[in-house]
């Protein structure tokens, strides 16, 4: 049996479905080990294991630090217990937690899925993940940019957090008339605040924009009270959603708000964005935040514009850059972006199913 691990509430791991899927068609054994660190009461199906102690983000760093070691034996326990044929690490943490499981019974035997920066900067830290790299079945990373602070001389498979079945050629960029009103769509877990007051500070008198934000997370509240506590028209904030209802949400769409923060921040300044995906399968422009990875892959490929908030002529901007586009241009791009990440995908998921039949003694 299979054990996946992974650190956090499960709405928090998208790209989870992309193992359990492979591993549902295939009939194969898993189980998943996760943190359900906001004690969420829904039900799992059996095989999902959590361990259930609330921890709040904002928690003091040495209750945060408490709050891991718990979770981190736990895991151990539970790993032991189980006794995994084979594992998959879900997040670079989730990996350390279990360091000494991973390279001393398991060596070869789980594949590590890293999708941020994480302490990379931490000498300790830096060598205890190479040890993890390098005694991986294999190590994936959701962006190239991630080569640049890991470790070098390995093969890493690239992942995309995509669903395949979002893709369909129904979709197409149609540009509205010069002179209306543009939709400037967030969809995903609602955060990064001050960067996005800054964008609706902007934006909050120019009758040439609705600004709508599809989604909860930690900063909604903080979102809908800035807003009503300034008298802010023009903002929606419609809530959590279900996946399945993202087609409808981004039907309206003209632009996709995926504008970050500052590349000050690591994390950041390397990721490429759920949204990044979004943007190509329903043929929506993006709007990035500027000198980031995602910035120049989106400016590179014609399908977005990186502007900063600061900029005082963020506005005009931003509108100009939407009645510039060539349609046909931009509908094509998109799709050969997409048919390169299919390629990429289809390498990623033929080693996964690779893991999955391996025999290890």
């Amino acid at each position: 049996m299979i054990g996946i691990v992974f650190i956090g509430d499960l709405k928090y791991c998208p790209y989870l479905a992309k193992y359990t899927n492979i591993l549902d068609r295939e009939k194969q054994e898993y189980e998943v080990l996760f943190w359900n660190r906001e004690a969420n009461s829904s039900r799992y199906a059996d095989n999902y294991l959590s361990f259930n102690l609330k921890s709040k983000l904002n928690k003091s760093p040495i209750r945060k630090i408490l709050d891991f070691m718990r979770y981190a034996r736990w895991l151990n326990r539970k790993i032991k217990e189980r006794a995994y044929d084979k594992i998959i690490v879900l997040s670079t943490l989730s990996g350390i937690i279990i360091f000494n499981l991973l390279t001393r019974k398991y060596k070869n035997k789980y594949i590590y899925d890293i999708r941020d920066y994480s302490y990379e900067h931490n000498k300790i830290f830096y060598w205890l993940e190479k040890k993890l790299i390098f005694n991986s079945y294999f190590t994936c990373i959701s962006s190239e940019a991630f080569r640049e602070f890991l470790p070098k001389n390995y093969n890493y498979k690239t992942v995309h957090n995509f669903n395949p079945k979002e893709i369909s050629r129904e979709y197409s960029f149609v540009k509205k008339e010069y002179g209306e009103t543009l939709n400037l769509v967030w969809i995903g877990t609602v955060r990064y605040f001050e960067h996005q007051r800054q964008i609706i500070d902007k934006l909050k008198e120019d009758p040439r924009f609705n600004l709508i934000y599809h989604g909860s997370g930690p900063d909604l509240e903080k979102f809908k009270k800035y807003c009503e506590s300034n008298n802010i028209k023009g903002v929606t904030f419609t809530g959590e959603y279900n996946n399945l209802e993202k087609p409808m949400l981004l039907k309206n769409a003209d632009i996709l708000n995926n504008s970050y923060k500052s590349n000050k921040d690591e994390k950041i300044k390397y990721a490429v964005s759920n949204k990044y995906y979004d943007g190509l399968i329903y043929k929506i422009p993006q709007l990035v935040e500027t000198g980031t990875y995602k910035h120049k892959r989106v400016e590179a490929a014609k399908i977005g514009i990186g502007l900063d908030p600061n900029d005082k002529n963020f506005a005009d901007k931003l509108y100009e850059y939407y009645f510039s586009i060539d349609e046909k241009q931009f509908n094509d791009s998109c799709n050969n972006n997409l048919n390169d990440i299919l390629k990429e995908d289809e390498i990623y998921v033929q080693k996964i199913l690779e893991f999955a039949y391996s025999s290890f003694n």
